[in-house]
């Protein structure tokens, strides 16, 4: 009998442990300590580490909003030909070299797009263009042979890009008697209206543009609506604000980027790059590299999103050879001061889902992400 009882009062006081200490995980999973416990634990041991093969891809920096250029095809060694020209004459302080940079390209950009439409070597005696810019034979005649040197680099099929790019490179610098051009004075017109959906290169270290992963979505106040949730909308507003100050392309990457476009319209701004087949943050970081290197690259980001969902997010975009400048975005309900309350509890499940997917990423590798959209 004393035995018994003996176990039972064991049994007894293990419960009571038991119990307590369960108490006191749910005070603390309840309190703003767990939440910012872990935010520390990630930070700390979460260092992004960018892969240098990969940041190969991203190190031209020359973001644009053109989609149409395959890397390595005529017109995206154009491109990028016409915004090492920019940029040199940027360095150099001369502003007065724009004009006739715009117009050059624009005339090598209308030769290949000829030559790609015919298929043949180009008869400029015959083209529209000239009438504008070359006005009298001894111009034609020049532009012809010019003509002839885009033709002859084309047909020289297993010639290295480097030599394309060097060569294009020469026509927009280095031939600037063969293009009539205006009087450079501040209310002269191009002759050629210039594009304006460059963005001009800059630094390695400078972000080259906002990318804002997608925190879901839900319905909305109408029936069958489909609008960003509150994760997705405090992340917006983190972008507008941003934006305002930086003026630099947007990337909505996730499946929720279509309703992130729409509610960026709705304040008066467009996102120049949606990728909208990512459905988890590692298809977002490898889909939205893939989408800055085809337009042009960018080594360096400013990247929205929310405090735990950050370390892992830079993590997996350094792998993919971009950095990235964190730009926290708040959870729509704040961490309280020290008491318990359940508007941490959102906090708490975030960090913890962000511990154990890190953990899982780190010894298993990113599951369930898609090699390309």
């Amino acid at each position: 009998m004393t035995e018994k009882v003996h176990a039972i009062v064991i049994l007894l006081r293990r419960l009571c442990v038991f119990l307590s200490l369960a108490a006191l995980v749910t005070v603390f999973v309840y309190s703003p300590f767990y939440a910012r416990s872990a935010l520390w634990l990630l930070d700390y041991f979460i260092t992004p580490q960018i892969d240098p093969i990969a940041a190969q891809s991203q190190k031209n920096g020359q973001l644009s909003t053109e989609n149409h250029f395959e890397p390595g095809s005529p017109e995206w060694l154009a491109r990028r030909a016409y915004l090492d020209a920019v940029n040199q004459a940027l360095e150099q302080g001369n502003g007065q070299k724009f004009l006739h940079l715009q117009q050059r390209y624009q005339l090598l950009m209308q030769l290949l797009a000829e030559q790609k439409l015919s298929k043949k070597e180009l008869d400029l005696n015959t083209t529209p263009h000239q009438i504008t810019l070359y006005p009298d034979k001894k111009h034609q005649e020049d532009a012809i042979e010019l003509s002839d040197t885009l033709t002859s680099i084309h047909r020289d099929h297993t010639a290295h890009n480097a030599s394309l790019l060097q060569r294009y490179q020469a026509f927009l610098t280095q031939d600037a008697q063969l293009i009539q051009l205006e009087p450079l004075t501040p209310n002269a017109t191009p002759l050629v209206q210039p594009e304006q959906n460059f963005f001009l290169q800059r630094s390695l270290h400078q972000p080259h543009a906002i990318v804002i992963l997608g925190g879901g979505l839900t319905t909305g106040s109408k029936k069958d609506e489909i609008v960003v949730n509150a994760y997705t909308q405090k992340r917006l507003e983190q972008a507008v604000q941003i934006y305002q100050q930086q003026h630099l392309p947007i990337v909505l990457s996730g499946v929720e980027a279509p309703y992130m476009q729409k509610w960026l319209e709705q304040h008066g701004i467009q996102a120049q790059f949606l990728e909208n087949s990512s459905m988890n943050t590692c298809e977002n970081t490898r889909f939205s590299a893939l989408l800055l290197q085809k337009q042009g690259g960018a080594p360096t980001v400013f990247l929205i999103t929310d405090a735990y969902h950050m370390p892992r997010s830079q993590r997996l975009f350094a792998i993919n050879g971009i950095a990235t400048q964190p730009v926290i975005s708040p959870l729509p309900h704040p961490l309280t001061q020290w008491q318990p309350s359940s508007q941490n509890l959102m906090h708490s499940r975030r960090a913890t889902y962000e511990i154990l997917a890190t953990l899982r990423d780190v010894w298993f590798g990113e599951s369930n992400c898609r090699e390309i959209p």
